[in-house]
């Protein structure tokens, strides 16, 4: 009888799994991109605005190719994040890109790596959490993996450059799930993209349209396909992306609570209001409000334009510009903190500080000082200590909606200045009580502290 029940397991266990549960699709293969192939650099890459070569790094790019699954929603979904799918159809042919940038001496790798889904929601790739935070993967020993992971970005590379990216081939969204996954699986498995080490850590990390299909990637996609070790969800509302297509994501959406790895919720005060019916910080999310920031801002926004006159991507190559002074606040210093929190709690360390939300009033309007800057929150020191007021939302421009998103800078008269800091001792005292505040708090690491500083030490204030 035993022997029996052995078989009858043996032949009806692979109809009993479930493709999701039985495993990913075959191992994807990685492809070189020649330097000098079509124009000679990556669109949305940082040759020529950024040097590498001076923080002991380098920028390469690989076709990724492969089969991948769609997947499809089983039962209902609900606000938990407990998702249940099953894999739609398999064998979809793919080929997208990697921008690859790591060290250029493999042994100054620490281990980990970040690996972003890039945003398309101006029909172009960018790299938002790149721009952010490249300083401190470069000071910190990071590699950073830039994914085209939507069909928007893979289409808008084979027309800016169809001699370098003739074969890339994203057939719909609904592949990018798979595509992401296999991102992770290829760094994990092909030790050249990292100059011939194996990483330690893989970090997948979106912001804004892609921190929502991140989400439906947390709850329904990570616990069955295990791609990533930790989690870096930035700028999301409270809505998440479809499995597939044609139909609306759920309007609302936790972080599931018995995730196997560590979430990072990182929001914008733009986020906050968009995101406020699903805060939550648990044993394994943490979720940082960042006083004072937008969506986008002017740091971000310098790179980017450097790169749309680099690539032409959109009106063809001139600069975002808006109604008023963008955001200029410093929420790079957050978001590196963040990473280096979300890399030792991936690693098995201690999670990250927790962090107040910023004040909001019936759920719905943030609350302000006389200074009109907002309460509560992650609180960086140049709002601490502040010279300027700084808004969630602009208006205008010559890029349709992206001013809604990229904040504003209004200066404080001179006469508030003079009230607040009536000599320069007096404002770099200030200052630097805001940053010791910031930095034991956990939200400002030592050498964003240092260069903060600096900083105020040398503005002309009053």
């Amino acid at each position: 009888m035993r022997r029996f029940v052995c078989l009858l397991l043996t032949l009806l266990l692979p109809a009993l799994v479930s493709p999701a549960a039985a495993g990913a699709a075959p191992a994807p293969t990685v492809t070189a991109v020649p330097a000098n192939a079509g124009r000679g650099w990556p669109v949305s890459g940082a040759q020529g605005l950024l040097d590498l070569a001076a923080h002991g790094y380098v920028e390469q790019e690989y076709l990724l190719s492969g089969e991948a699954d769609t997947y499809a929603q089983d039962g209902l979904w609900t606000a938990d994040g407990r998702w249940a799918t099953h894999v739609a159809t398999t064998g979809n042919p793919y080929t997208t890109r990697l921008v690859v940038v790591r060290p250029s001496d493999p042994a100054r790798f620490t281990g980990t790596v970040v690996v972003e889904w890039l945003n398309v929601s101006f029909g172009v790739d960018i790299p938002v959490d790149f721009s952010q935070s490249y300083e401190q993967f470069l000071r910190a020993g990071y590699a950073y993996v830039g994914v085209t992971t939507q069909k928007a970005g893979a289409d808008k590379l084979k027309t800016l450059d169809p001699a370098r990216y003739g074969a890339v081939n994203l057939g719909s969204d609904a592949l990018s799930y798979d595509v992401f996954s296999q991102a992770a699986q290829a760094v994990r498995t092909h030790p050249e993209l990292l100059g011939g080490r194996t990483p330690s850590v893989v970090l997948g990390t979106g912001h804004s349209q892609s921190a929502l299909r991140l989400t439906t990637y947390a709850n329904a996609v990570q616990p069955v396909r295990g791609g990533y070790d930790g989690l870096m969800i930035h700028g999301r509302a409270a809505s998440a992306a479809p499995i597939g297509e044609g139909v609306l994501g759920p309007l609302s959406a936790y972080i599931r609570t018995d995730l196997g790895i560590p979430v990072f919720v990182l929001q914008s005060e733009t986020d906050v209001v968009a995101s406020a019916s699903v805060r939550q910080d648990t044993a394994r999310v943490r979720t940082w409000e960042v006083a004072g920031t937008a969506h986008a801002d002017q740091y971000g926004l310098n790179l980017y334009n450097a790169a749309n006159a680099r690539d032409k991507s959109i009106n063809d190559g001139a600069p975002t510009t808006c109604d008023k002074p963008v955001n200029s606040m410093t929420f790079r210093y957050a978001e590196n903190a963040a990473f280096a929190h979300l890399d030792r709690w991936a690693r098995g360390g201690a999670a990250p500080p927790p962090a107040p939300p910023i004040s909001l009033l019936l759920g719905a309007i943030v609350v302000r000082d006389a200074d009109q800057n907002a309460l509560g929150g992650v609180r960086l020191p140049d709002l601490d200590a502040p010279l300027a007021a700084y808004g969630p939302n602009n208006s205008g421009g010559n890029v349709p909606g992206a001013c809604l998103l990229l904040g504003t800078t209004t200066p404080l008269s001179a006469a508030r200045i003079q009230r607040l800091y009536p000599d320069h001792a007096t404002y770099v005292a200030k200052f630097t009580a805001a940053a010791d505040r910031a930095r034991q708090a956990g939200y400002l690491l030592p050498a964003d502290y240092a260069e903060a500083v600096a900083r105020a030490q040398a503005a002309p204030i009053p």
